[in-house]
């Protein structure tokens, strides 16, 4: 009996724990931190591809306008254009940063302004080095409970706290499974914040492999 209630105190402690990792920074586009990899500068524009540090593409509506898919980089927390909204099911949004690599320190993530039953219940933060295979970073699955408790709300979440310290990627994408209530998604904006990594250059890596390659050998050398 007493291992009993030692268990279950212990797994509710750790749920508590784990609830308060996540930072609430607070309500609308005022609680953003700013100057996050998209948009450094803070000088992006909020209804075209200008002056972005990164490729945006989406699965679905990849645009600006009519609630689309880009508003989550465009430095807004609010109703209409600032945020995406679109048909639940399977949809993502990513930032591809080209030849650079960043390890992911940190991200934000701003709930919708309208129905809770529109946000996402089960959702990831993925990261690529060639848009083809995707390792998770950060993983939110809790079926029927949103992760925001209020409109315009904008959650921290930080690498060692809420998720591992994942490897150096190009391009990192928020992908949407499932919602609350499961017809409709939305999201108000998303900060991903990172260190950037050395990406050895080809004609680097090559040199590397010749001295290798020459260690190789003079120890077999050394042998016979």
């Amino acid at each position: 009996m007493k291992k009993t209630i030692r268990a279950v105190l212990f797994a509710s402690l750790a749920v508590s724990c784990a609830a308060q990792a996540v930072v609430v920074r607070g309500y609308g586009s005022g609680a953003l931190r700013g100057g996050d990899l998209t948009d450094p500068e803070n000088n992006a524009s909020a209804t075209s591809l200008v002056n972005y540090n990164a490729t945006l593409r989406s699965s679905i509506e990849p645009y600006f306008y009519n609630e689309g898919a880009f508003n989550v980089f465009d430095n807004q927390v609010g109703s209409g254009d600032a945020k995406w909204c679109c048909d639940a099911g399977n949809v993502w949004v990513e930032a591809d940063f080209g030849s650079k690599r960043y390890v992911l320190t940190a991200f934000t993530a701003a709930s919708g302004n309208d129905s809770p039953d529109r946000d996402s219940d089960n959702w990831r933060i993925l990261g690529s080095n060639d848009g083809v295979n995707y390792t998770p970073i950060f993983t939110y699955n809790n079926l029927g409970t949103s992760p925001w408790n209020n409109r315009l709300q904008v959650n921290e979440y930080t690498s060692g706290v809420d998720f591992a310290t994942p490897a150096a990627y190009s391009i990192f994408r928020y992908q949407s499974f499932h919602t609350v209530g499961n017809w409709m998604h939305q999201i108000n904006e998303l900060e991903f914040y990172g260190k950037e990594a050395t990406v050895p250059e080809p004609a680097t890596m090559g040199l590397l492999a010749l001295g290798l390659a020459g260690i190789v050998a003079a120890r077999r050398r050394k042998v016979r």
